[in-house]
């Protein structure tokens, strides 16, 4: 579902989400669970395009629920699979694969969320990637050490992972998971609401199509303090009653 000139949601792809990003060439961000792989494939033929337009695969961070479709993808594409150095191991005999704990996507065996990964592409803060107009490099650590963001500056979209995202109307923040740092975590939000970006594409909820670093800006300003599991699950009756998002922070 084209979201923006050029930028498509996966229907699909659930409990994660993926982006395309669509030019002269095709450009994916994240590729959700294993079983999405196959998703991926199937609406790239439904918008007219063919998988070996695919030139790269953009990782915003090793967590399997977004890195899961990427080995299916990849084998049938060939696409290059682009992430941070510090959300991958060394491979022996040289390369770096995706890693998450020293485990999923390390392992040589065919069972989900174990299936060792391609050999990644790494990047580093303030690469421009030539895709499409541009898109830069944002290293975002925090979430995981090798978070990063992914800016297409022609149009101002921010794909954000799991860094930010929204219900389509307001920003959210992640909460801990293992491998998070806290004043990493601060700092990258603190850097993005200085950039320059309209269009929130999160690893979660709905894109926000205008006013992000604006409306991250404020959230920041008036709640320093991300998020935290206990004040999360304390929010879900709330929620689940109102049938609010299960992504936003506590209205």
């Amino acid at each position: 579902m084209e979201i923006l000139p050029g930028i498509h949601t996966i229907p699909g792809v659930k409990l994660s989400k993926a982006y395309l990003i669509e030019g002269e060439t095709l450009a994916l961000v994240d590729a959700g669970l294993p079983w999405h792989g196959r998703t991926v494939l199937r609406y790239i033929a439904s918008i007219g395009r063919k998988p070996e337009e695919l030139s790269h695969i953009l990782v915003t961070h090793s967590h399997p629920d977004h890195t899961g479709g990427i080995y299916r993808v990849a084998k049938k594409t060939g696409a290059a699979v682009v992430a941070h150095g510090d959300d991958t191991r060394s491979r022996r005999g040289g390369g770096s694969t995706l890693g998450y704990m020293g485990i999923f996507g390390a392992l040589p065996v065919p069972m989900p969320f174990l299936g060792r990964m391609p050999i990644v592409t790494p990047v580093q803060d303030g690469e421009l990637l030539s895709i499409g107009g541009g898109i830069r490099v944002i290293h975002t650590p925090g979430h995981t050490d090798g978070s990063v963001c992914f800016l297409d500056e022609s149009t101002k979209t921010l794909f954000s992972g799991d860094t930010i995202f929204s219900d389509g109307t307001r920003i959210s923040r992640s909460v801990p998971f293992f491998g998070y740092d806290d004043q990493a975590y601060r700092n990258s939000l603190k850097r993005l609401a200085g950039m320059d970006f309209d269009a929130v594409c999160g690893g979660h909820g709905s894109p926000l199509l205008d006013g992000g670093a604006g409306i991250l800006g404020e959230l920041l300003d008036a709640r320093p303090d991300p998020p935290t599991w206990g004040r999360f699950l304390m929010s879900m009756p709330r929620r689940l009653r109102r049938s609010l998002p299960l992504t936003g922070e506590d209205p």
